[in-house]
């Protein structure tokens, strides 16, 4: 899967995604909220898919990856989409930080695949990609994943991507 600039997106980790987000939607009405535990599928699958959408237009993601996403809140938000809010751990410095992504199935006559509606990742902070947060494991981290949904709309996000088209 190409993204807007040309550089690639697993094509295995794309189509993982879809089947994920395919199941998972399966049955929900609209606006239906559900939970996503740390130990599900798609939970990997996102470690494997955000950094690699940011890595299309933010080149400081080269060598950064995502080990372990926290769902605060996951809802159903159109027939084949859906909004993710919660904290990841970055590999770099084995902090959380926190996420919104808006993810959308595109069904196509060869295959299902993915568009990234929106991917907004982090907090500004001392970290080394300018971000950070407290560390994983800590009761900060479990205060930042409580109190974020509440506080969405006034996290000022350093990675933020709009419709980047994976298709």
């Amino acid at each position: 899967m190409t993204g807007s600039d040309g550089r690639q997106v697993s094509r295995s980790v794309v189509s993982q995604l879809a089947s994920e987000l395919h199941d998972l939607l399966r049955g929900l009405p609209i606006g239906a909220q559900f939970d996503v535990p740390p130990s599900a599928n798609i939970c990997y699958s996102l470690e494997l898919f955000i950094p690699a959408v940011l890595r299309q237009r933010y080149p400081e993601w080269e060598k950064e990856s995502l080990d372990g996403l926290f769902v605060a809140r996951a809802t159903k938000t159109g027939p084949a989409a859906v909004q993710l809010i919660g904290t990841c751990i970055l590999i770099s410095d084995q902090t959380v930080t926190p996420f919104l992504v808006d993810l959308e199935l595109l069904e196509k006559a060869d295959s299902d695949s993915v568009t990234a509606i929106r991917v907004m990742l982090g907090e500004p902070g001392s970290g080394l990609l300018g971000i950070s947060g407290p560390p994983c494991n800590s009761p900060d981290a479990q205060r930042l994943l409580t109190s974020l949904v509440d506080r969405i709309d006034k996290v000022a996000w350093p990675y933020a991507l709009r419709s980047e088209k994976l298709a």
